[in-house]
């Protein structure tokens, strides 16, 4: 099981060759001599793609097939999912290579000068990669409902702004 805790955000450019450098920050809490080290990337619905290693995702692929619902909406979900994931090598300079159809999905565009700016951000036991115009406004909003969220968290009932 891993015991990565990733943190912070991080801006990052796309390299000639569709590389990006994890920030050190991100690297350090990586086992970077294993053989083969990989990501999973997965398109989100929040707009980024997620990148988690591949021993967690397992995990939570695996809970989403055995407790999703058995319709029509719960198997076009997983099939998307499926669809829109793809392993994602680390090389030992810490440098990944998302595939371009999933970066496209989020407004990344290696090719497009002006679209190769990422933002890396920690979310604990995952890092999501944003285009960042996309980060800034998800990130504007989830700080207007801090309060709310950390209530849910906690347990707590959310109170309506005044």
């Amino acid at each position: 099981m891993s015991n990565s805790l990733f943190l912070g955000t991080h801006s990052a450019t796309i390299d000639a060759e569709g590389r990006i450098q994890l920030p050190a920050s991100l690297r350090d809490e990586l086992s970077l001599r294993q053989p083969e080290f990989r990501f999973v990337a997965t398109l989100e619905g929040d707009g980024s793609v997620c990148l988690r290693e591949r021993e967690q995702w397992d995990l939570w692929a695996r809970a989403l097939v055995d407790e999703a619902p058995r319709d029509q909406r719960a198997r076009a979900t997983l099939l998307t999912i499926a669809a829109h994931s793809a392993p994602v090598k680390c090389d030992r300079q810490g440098r990944i290579r998302v595939p371009d159809s999933l970066l496209s999905l989020v407004g990344v565009d290696r090719r497009a000068p002006a679209s190769r700016e990422v933002v890396l951000v920690g979310g604990f036991a995952e890092i999501r990669l944003w285009s960042p115009a996309a980060w800034e406004a998800f990130a504007a909003q989830a700080r207007a409902d801090l309060g709310g969220g950390l209530d849910r968290l906690l347990g707590g009932v959310a109170q309506a702004p005044e």
